[in-house]
């Protein structure tokens, strides 16, 4: 059940919504390649959603994304400007499993695998979730209110820890990214998984907290519908799936966890060298067809890409 997360009226429904569609709440390994479903876009015409990442659409914490508009109040002026943050995830998404289709085909011998591609769609998915209202204004408004609290209450009252010093840092610089990470640990945590905190057990599958997705059974399903043990979910799949969604390595580390060995993965959602990325690529699209009624991938980008060596053009955003 679902208990552990829902009142038990709320977590009966859920369940039996759930079980309706052929999920178990606790394995994956019933799905097969069969319960891979489609959803129509307007701006990519279909979107295909394997069973792992409809786990990840079927919790609170993305659906939400759902009431929040792409453009803020630019519907006020462009009135088919409606879109949310919930379509624009599912089209970079959709375009990170492309784009990576792609270049795995162009190039075997860059060895990416079918677990690489739907991590990296998984963080194309959830790369908004800490988003609030009003797009991006949300994010400078939410620091100015937090301060005017720690000065109007108190420190001690505000509920933001007695440290001065801890709180500035703390918010200094505060980005809906970071949101976004304690988010996907929300997201997981509804499902009773979170990930581990020893490094020595980054290669080992999630830590199990409560009821919801057994942990054994978690991942990515092979063709034969199987969740083998290397497509388990790990840590450092989860770590690799924060690092695309911060767009450098946690805690302002110099090295990358999760994909140290396939350093240009990182590129597919944040670029950090021309900046185009599948991210822009569909917002362009998106919001340009919503607001002018044309737009639309040039899936040039998508099919003629591939990954090159060359000198890093930034190397403040380059890392080892």
């Amino acid at each position: 059940s679902m208990s552990a997360f829902l009142p038990p009226k709320r977590a009966a429904r859920v369940q039996s919504d759930w079980e309706s569609h052929g999920f178990s709440t606790t394995s994956l390994k019933s799905q097969s390649t069969s319960l891979t479903t489609r959803t129509n876009d307007d701006v990519h015409l279909s979107i295909s959603l394997d069973p792992l990442t409809q786990a990840f659409l079927d919790t609170p914490q993305m659906q939400r994304l759902r009431g929040l508009s792409q453009l803020g109040v630019a519907s006020y002026v462009y009135i088919n400007a409606t879109h949310t943050r919930f379509e624009h995830s599912l089209g970079v998404a959709h375009l990170a499993e492309k784009l990576l289709s792609s270049i795995s085909l162009k190039q075997p011998q860059l060895k990416i695998t079918q677990k690489d591609i739907i991590l990296t769609k998984l963080a194309g998915l959830t790369h908004d979730l800490g988003h609030g209202p009003f797009s991006h204004i949300y994010d400078g408004e939410l620091r100015k209110q937090l301060e005017f609290r720690r000065k109007r209450k108190g420190l001690e009252d505000s509920g933001l820890g007695p440290n001065m010093e801890e709180f500035q840092e703390k918010y200094k610089g505060w980005a809906h990214e970071d949101a976004s990470l304690d988010m996907l640990d929300a997201l997981l945590a509804h499902h009773g998984l979170k990930a581990h905190s020893d490094p020595e057990k980054y290669d080992e599958p999630l830590v199990q907290i409560g009821d919801g997705i057994d942990r054994l059974k978690f991942g990515v399903i092979d063709l034969n519908g199987d969740i083998t043990p290397e497509n388990l979910i790990t840590t450092r799949d989860i770590i690799y799936v924060k690092e695309c969604i911060n767009g450098a390595p946690l805690n302002d580390g110099e090295e990358w966890i999760g994909r140290k060995d396939k350093e240009y993965l990182y590129d597919v959602i944040s670029n950090r060298h021309s900046g185009l990325d599948v991210d822009k690529m569909d917002y362009y699209a998106r919001d340009q067809k919503r607001t002018l009624s044309v737009g639309q991938v040039e899936f040039i980008l998508i099919e003629e890409s591939f990954v090159a060596r060359g000198r890093c053009s930034r190397p403040g955003k380059c890392f080892e």
